[in-house]
This record gives structure tokens, sequence and C-alpha cells, in this order.
């Protein structure tokens, strides 16, 4: 994979923009041993990993199916698991404010509600680019509020967690924020809306309505073509 910055990959300059190359997919060394093997590799990722493939696995099958299926997830484990990932991004960085705090706290303790603060969404994303984001505003020009968020997206599914929501933005995804009080490995059908498939740059390209700010770890990883 080739990784560059977030604005790299936005600007126009974008073409002609060369990144860092990861041999065999985008790796951090940021983790400590214990979060990285014990809560990561073998309490939540496996989950996740199951999460996905389910879902992979509907969008590669050439069978016609329903524009909403159901497959199973194990919430808790599924959101600590992207909760990891994110926290991951960014070299000697510690939890630096509220939003990285609560996540942290949420990852450590297995026995933690998911934060009444957090709203945590997922939807189909079909394509090969990876993102992740650590910090980033979404505002409108309208005056509403800014978002506060947090990204991951990679084939099959875009996971997008927010911070105090403001009212107003009214986000049209599936999410497990429903789940964030259940027990550590309850399992349930989670729904998979085949119709709600955003822009491939959602949301982290500016619109017509809407510009974004980011922090230094905004990451975007595509496949590396030889040139």
């Amino acid at each position: 994979m080739e990784m560059l910055h977030l604005i790299q990959v936005l600007s126009a300059s974008a073409s002609t923009s060369r990144g860092r190359l990861a041999q065999d997919g985008v790796k951090f060394r940021t983790l400590c041993g214990r979060c990285n093997n014990e809560l990561l590799g073998i309490r939540y990722d496996p989950e996740l990993i199951r999460f996905v493939n389910s879902v992979g696995t509907i969008l590669k099958s050439s069978l016609i199916l329903p524009t909403r299926v159901n497959v199973p997830v194990v919430p808790q484990k599924v959101m600590r698991a992207v909760v990891g990932h994110i926290l991951a991004f960014g070299l000697d960085r510690r939890a630096e404010n509220r939003f990285d705090s609560a996540m942290a706290e949420y990852f450590l303790d297995d026995a933690k509600s998911l934060p009444s603060s957090i709203n945590f969404y997922y939807w189909v994303y079909p394509y090969q680019h990876q993102i992740i984001v650590r910090d980033a505003e979404l505002a409108s020009f309208g005056g509403k509020e800014p978002v506060v968020f947090k990204l991951l997206k990679f084939f099959p599914l875009a996971f997008f967690v927010t911070w105090e929501e403001p009212p107003g933005y009214g986000f049209n995804f599936e999410g497990l924020t429903k789940f964030g009080s259940c027990a550590l490995d309850d399992e349930f059908s989670a729904a998979i809306d085949m119709k709600v498939v955003p822009d491939m740059q959602w949301p982290e390209a500016p619109s017509r309505d809407t510009f974004l700010l980011y922090g230094a770890d905004a990451m975007a990883a595509k496949p590396y073509v030889r040139h």
C-alpha cells in the first residue's frame, strides 16, 4: 500500500503526490504488547474480522440478494476493535482530549459501556482505498455547530465515530450505539443496508456546503501502482 496524509490525497496535486510504501498492508508500531496482542489481537479483532468478512462475502456474491440483510455481530468487541485501531494511529500520542480519553477508557476496561457522548455508525464501503482519521471536524457553511469525528474505512465497511454530536445532522446510517450497554460477549444481528452507500470520499472530502479541519493524524492508503 502507498500511504499519504489525507490532505495530499484530497489536494489538487494528488495525482503527483508520492507516499510511503508499506509492504503487506498498512501497519503501525504504536501499541504496547498487551494492547496489540492480548486486547486487539486475541480478544477484539477476531469479532471485527468475522463481521467484515460476513459483509465482504455478501458484496462478492453473484446471487441476487435483498437490499437489506442482517449479519451476526458482537457489538462491544467490534466497537472496541475499531476504537483500538483508531487510537493506535499517531506516533508518541496519548489520550490528548476528552474524546481520546473516553475511547481509551472504553477500550481498556471491558466492563464499561460505550460513553453516552459517542455515536458509532457504519456503512458499506465497496472500495480499496483505506482511510484512517484520528482528529477531524466536519463543519457546515450554514452555521451549524461542527461535528468532531474519527474515521476508519476499508473494504467492505466504513466506521464513523462522533463526539457529542450536535443536533441537525441526522446521519442516515446504521449504528452500533444502541448496543452500547450490552454485555461484552452478547451477539446480535446487524443490518447491512446496500442502498445507503455514500460517495467514496465522504465524509473526508469537503463539499459545496461543508469544510473540514484535520489534525496531523489523517491518512489515506491506496494500492501501490508502479510508475
